[in-house]
C-alpha cells in the first residue's frame, strides 16, 4: 500500500501520495514458427502457477495478436521486492525457461520507482529494458 498523507482543508479531503511503490512490467514476446501450440500451454500454466503462489502479483495477463505471432505480458506488481518474489519463484523457475525456448522478448517496458537493487537486476538482463518514473495520473 502506497504510503500517504491526508490533509483536511476546510471541508475538502486532499490525498498526497508520498511514495509510490507499484512495478509495472509490459513485455513483448515474439514467438518461434511453428510454436504456438507449445507457447500457448507454457503462458497458461505460468499464468496459472503465478496465481497460486505470488499473492503480491497483482496483475498478470498475456495477450495475443490476430496472427498470433507476437503476445504482450502485463504485470503488475505490489513492490520491488514481489518482481524479485516473481523473479525467484518457482513459474519463473521451472516454466519461463521452457518460455525462452520458443518466444524471446523483444521489448521490456517498466513503469515506476523500482528501487536499487531492482534497477541493477533489471540493467543485467541484456535486453535494455526501458524504465519509466511516474510522473502524473491516478489508479481508481
Amino acid at each position: 500500500m502506497p504510503k500517504s498523507l491526508t490533509i483536511f482543508i476546510q471541508d475538502f479531503t486532499i490525498l498526497v501520495c508520498m511514495e509510490h511503490t507499484q512495478i509495472h512490467f509490459r513485455a513483448e514476446f515474439t514467438r518461434s514458427d511453428g510454436k504456438i501450440d507449445e507457447y500457448k500451454k507454457l503462458i497458461q500454466d505460468m499464468s496459472m502457477m503465478v496465481e497460486a503462489n505470488e499473492p503480491d502479483t497483482i496483475n498478470y495477463q498475456f495477450y495475443l495478436n490476430k496472427d498470433e505471432t507476437v503476445s504482450i505480458v502485463n504485470e503488475t506488481y505490489a513492490n520491488s521486492e514481489a518482481v524479485f518474489t516473481h523473479n525467484n519463484g518457482i513459474a519463473s523457475q521451472t516454466i519461463l525457461p521452457k518460455i525462452f525456448g520458443v518466444a524471446k522478448i523483444s521489448r521490456l517496458d517498466v513503469y515506476g520507482n523500482p528501487n536499487g537493487e531492482l534497477q541493477i537486476m533489471l540493467a543485467s538482463l541484456g535486453f535494455s529494458p526501458h524504465i519509466y518514473n511516474p510522473f502524473t495520473g491516478f489508479n481508481r
